[in-house]
């Protein structure tokens, strides 16, 4: 098991890039469902699911690194606050690799892959089934609605570390930026 450690710029940078594709992808993947047909609709599709496709691979490096540099601790939280924090982390990576990996393969069970930067498609796994592509697609929204939550609890523990005036707040954050 590795040593546990402050935050690396790897996993700073990589958390920061993350979070600008999720916090993009989301109100993406919210609106253009509803459009209609065109070309803002084929354009946002476009940007959703290459966001989802950097996500994806973005958080493989996150894990590697969080797997090879374990952070350490959070220091004066109680332990119903250590308990939430786990469990909001955890869920946190669960949901940013599992809500991709699903689009994914919603996507080619309607047939596609998706599209990467308007430079094509990567590959769909799955056999054209669109029973099993709404399925998916229902899936990949209520993991998406469900990531959003997290964020929101998320950036509420970092709004309430920062009242408090503890490190916590700023662990994610250059270190030139600490008070």
């Amino acid at each position: 098991m590795a040593e546990r450690q402050p935050y690396s710029p790897l996993a700073k940078s990589l958390h920061w890039t993350i979070a600008a594709l999720v916090l993009l992808s989301l109100p993406m993947g919210i609106v253009m469902a509803d459009l209609h047909e065109g070309p803002l609709q084929d354009n946002l599709f476009v940007l959703h699911e290459s966001a989802g496709v950097l996500v994806l691979a973005l958080m493989f490096l996150r894990l590697g690194e969080r797997l090879r540099r374990r952070p350490a601790a959070s220091e004066g939280l109680t332990p119903a606050e250590r308990l939430v924090s786990k469990a909001t982390h955890n869920a946190l990576y669960v949901l940013l690799l599992a809500t991709p990996i699903v689009g994914w393969l919603a996507l080619s069970a309607f047939g596609l892959g998706p599209s990467f930067l308007w430079l094509g498609h990567l590959p769909a796994p799955l056999a054209k089934d669109e029973p099993l592509s709404k399925e998916l697609f229902e899936v990949h929204e209520t993991l998406g609605l469900t990531l959003l939550a997290l964020i929101a609890l998320h950036i509420a523990g970092f709004i309430r570390h920062r009242i408090a005036g503890d490190e916590a707040a700023w662990r994610m954050f250059p270190q030139a930026w600490r008070k």
